[in-house]
């Protein structure tokens, strides 16, 4: 069953040098149970997309410019501010993506965990506290007791991000929005908080948007992928078939940039050449077409439409890779 159905979404913000169209028209969906991966580089309108379906962004200067975000079947762009407030954090949960400066360094842990309960529910202190401490036990945090009536700048970064897992759990969403949740830790904390967003999605059923810029961070834990470049939709498909049937010219320059232990010592890596486009003059063409050496006429003309190469699989490409050595 569907949860989430966003359809043609568009966001842009105004600055002094135009309008910076952050979504262009973006259409996915999230059924039950599902991890869904968002992946592309800095700027493309993962973070965006998602602060857009909490309701978080900034306005002005950001407004909504077309589509729709149908949550059980309510369109969250057309309903009231108090109504939104209702649904967020108690049936959308988000991770922000810096735990070091998403908790408030002056309030201790307990006060701001059960401030989320005491907006959404009646639960009387006691009763709140006991929750709180039962989530904790539950995410694996050592004295959680302890670490309960501590400050922030106490915790370690893996701790402070386990407690802002813990504050997105505590009235068990449906949908949980992790946005570059193992950002700023190191390799180990990075696989146990990944561990532990797995083990979320089996136990209670949690349907999880993981935004990324690391394609290995995906690899193991997503049902499905799609890959954003320059505000819009590149490639989208079952993990198999971004590894394993990758067809647009982006995500194969993603996918050559991945560090490898194979390659030689002092090997140059392999980067996908020049920057991306200034959205603030981005017409109705490729976006990719500046850096892509695929590109021809019609990619500078037309913006492709989403081809489908099975109901799943789907790109925006007019000249995609298929069986040729891509590289």
């Amino acid at each position: 069953m569907k949860l989430l159905e966003v359809k043609d979404l568009g966001v842009e913000f105004k600055t002094d040098e135009g309008a910076v169209r952050a979504v262009d028209r973006v259409s996915f969906d999230l059924s039950e149970g599902e991890i869904l991966g968002i992946c592309g580089e800095s700027g493309s309108g993962k973070s965006v997309t998602c602060l857009t379906l909490m309701g978080l962004l900034p306005k002005p200067p950001a407004r909504v410019t077309s589509g729709s975000i149908l949550f059980n079947g309510r369109d969250l762009l057309k309903i009231t501010e108090a109504e939104l407030r209702d649904i967020r954090g108690k049936d959308i949960s988000m991770i922000f993506q810096d735990p070091f400066t998403s908790l408030n360094p002056y309030l201790k842990i307990s006060t701001q965990m059960m401030e989320v309960l005491e907006t959404h529910t009646n639960m009387k202190s006691r009763e709140a506290e006991k929750r709180c401490l039962d989530v904790l036990n539950q995410l694996g945090v050592p004295e959680a007791e302890h670490r309960f009536n501590a400050y922030p700048h106490q915790l370690s970064g893996g701790l402070k991000q386990r407690v802002m897992i813990g504050m997105s759990l505590l009235l068990q969403p449906k949908i949980l929005i992790a946005d570059e949740p193992t950002t700023a830790l190191d390799v180990t904390i990075q696989a146990q908080i990944l561990e532990l967003l797995k083990d979320i999605n089996k136990k209670f059923g949690t349907a999880i948007i993981l935004i990324t810029h690391d394609l290995g961070v995906v690899a193991g834990l997503c049902d499905r992928i799609q890959v954003m470049y320059a505000g819009r939709i590149a490639e989208k498909g079952t993990t198999d078939d971004i590894f394993y049937r990758t067809r647009h010219p982006y995500t194969v320059g993603l996918m050559n940039s991945i560090p490898s232990l194979e390659i030689e010592p002092g090997a140059r890596l392999n980067p996908i050449p020049g920057s991306p486009p200034d959205l603030t003059n981005i017409g109705d063409f490729c976006a990719f077409h500046y850096r892509c050496s695929r590109a021809e006429a019609p990619c500078r003309q037309k913006r492709p439409l989403l081809e489908h190469e099975t109901a799943d699989h789907g790109y925006e490409c007019y000249f995609p890779y298929k069986d040729e050595k891509k590289g």
